[in-house]
């Protein structure tokens, strides 16, 4: 039999910036897949509470005052959507970031995303380059809701795991 060697050494992994330490929601009915993205930001250095509905996560966003929220689109009691206008009409949500983080990736759902005050649309399963390029991306002063990027403009050839603010509209 040909003999394999195998270096053993371990290999350096190109660390993914993930932006300056935030106070993050995350929003999503899928019990697996919100505690296994809380546990990818907390060993980035960020702080964050974990909702698995509508209701919760308004409750979470109203008590914790988050600078990010990643909000799936498709919850009980209340859709993301809902979440997402409920929250901008609260004072204090006006430079909460809120990213959708969802399965449904159609230029219609992007679309509303935008409309109801997402600030960016992620497709399931977002890669953690791509979470933390976009968190990477906020750190740069938020000038207001009407100077931010349109998220429905986003090219459509755009892969699932791509994210980030798209170009103005």
């Amino acid at each position: 039999l040909p003999r394999v060697v195998v270096d053993a050494a371990p290999r350096a992994h190109a660390t993914v910036p993930s932006g300056s330490p935030r106070r993050i929601l995350v929003a999503d009915d899928n019990e697996d897949s919100a505690e296994s993205l809380a546990l990818l930001l907390e060993a980035h250095g960020h702080q964050v509470q974990v909702a698995h509905d509508g209701e919760s996560a308004l409750a979470v966003a109203e008590r914790f005052r988050p600078d990010v929220a990643f909000i799936d689109i498709g919850m009980p009691k209340r859709s993301g959507y809902e979440v997402a206008e409920e929250l901008r009409l609260r004072p204090w949500s006006e430079s909460v970031r809120l990213i959708a983080v969802t399965g449904w990736g159609q230029e219609s759902d992007r679309r509303r995303a935008q409309e109801v005050g997402f600030d960016a649309h992620l497709v399931k399963p977002a890669t953690p380059e791509a979470l933390f390029g976009l968190l990477a991306s906020f750190d740069t002063p938020r000038a207001g809701r009407a100077a931010e990027p349109s998220i429905a403009a986003q090219p459509p050839s755009e892969t699932a795991a791509s994210a980030g603010p798209a170009t103005p509209a």
